[in-house]
C-alpha cells in the first residue's frame, strides 16, 4: 500500500501516518483559508483528492468537528466554519515567534541534533513538489512534516507533545513559492542555518523563512 505521498511504508506504520497526515493537511486547509468557511466537505471529494482511503478521512473530520473547525448541519452535511483575517494573523504571528525559540533551542543543542534525519526529509519533500506539484496535498504533507521533524528536534519529548497541534502554522503559500526561490533548496538552506550553531543566524533565519510570504514579498 501506499501513502499520500506515494511512498511504501509497513501497514501499521502506514495507517498511523496517513491518519495523522490527513488531520494536518485538513486542519491547515482550513485555518489558511485553502477551503474557504461554508464550502461542503465531502469524504469522497478528499479522498479522490488525496489519494487516501475513507476511514482516516472520516475520522479527521471527526476530530476537525470537535475542535469546531468543522460543523455539520443540515441532513448531516459537514462544512467549514469561517475564520477571519484577524485570526490568521494571530497564528502567523505565533509561528514567527514559535520558531524563533525552536531555533535557540536547536542552536543550544546542535551537537546532538540528528541533522542527517533532518536533511534526509528534503528528498521527500522533492519528490512531491517533482511528481505532484507545489500546490498539491502530497508537497502539502510533506512540508508540514519536516517542519514538524524539526520543532520535534529543538524540544524534549514531554514539550514536544503538544506540537501536534501546531500543524497550522506552516501552510506552502510562503516564500518558497515566489519566483526565484526554489522550495527544496530553500528548506536546505534553512536547515544549514539551524544547524549552523551560530544562535543570531539560526534565529533570524527562522524568522526570515517564516515572514516571507505573499503578503511580505518585501523580505525577498
Amino acid at each position: 500500500m501506499t501513502t499520500p505521498n506515494g511512498a511504501g511504508t509497513r501497514p501499521a506504520e502506514e495507517q498511523l501516518s496517513v491518519r495523522e497526515r490527513v488531520y494536518r493537511f485538513l486542519r491547515q486547509q482550513i485555518i489558511t483559508g485553502e477551503y474557504a468557511g461554508g464550502i461542503r466537505l465531502t469524504e469522497e471529494q478528499i479522498a479522490e483528492e488525496l489519494g487516501a482511503s475513507r476511514t482516516p478521512i472520516r475520522e479527521a473530520l471527526q476530530r476537525l468537528t470537535s475542535e469546531g473547525l468543522v460543523e455539520r448541519v443540515r441532513r448531516g452535511q459537514l462544512v467549514v466554519v469561517q475564520f477571519d483575517a484577524d485570526v490568521r494573523a494571530e497564528l502567523h504571528e505565533l509561528r514567527v515567534a514559535f520558531d524563533q525559540v525552536a531555533a535557540r533551542m536547536l542552536t543550544a543543542k546542535a551537537d546532538s541534533v540528528d541533522w542527517v534525519a533532518l536533511y534526509a526529509l528534503l528528498e521527500p519533500l522533492g519528490t512531491a513538489l517533482h511528481e505532484y506539484g507545489v500546490t498539491s496535498p502530497q508537497y502539502s504533507m510533506a512540508h508540514l512534516e519536516f517542519h514538524m521533524a524539526v520543532n520535534r528536534a529543538a524540544f524534549t519529548p514531554v514539550t514536544s507533545s503538544f506540537l501536534r497541534r501546531q500543524a497550522f502554522l506552516y501552510p506552502t503559500d510562503d516564500y518558497v513559492q515566489q519566483p526565484g526561490h526554489e522550495p527544496v533548496s530553500q528548506h536546505r538552506v534553512l536547515l544549514d542555518d539551524l544547524s549552523s550553531g551560530d544562535p543570531e543566524r539560526a534565529v533570524t533565519a527562522a524568522r526570515v523563512h517564516a515572514l516571507r510570504g505573499p503578503g511580505n514579498t518585501t523580505l525577498i
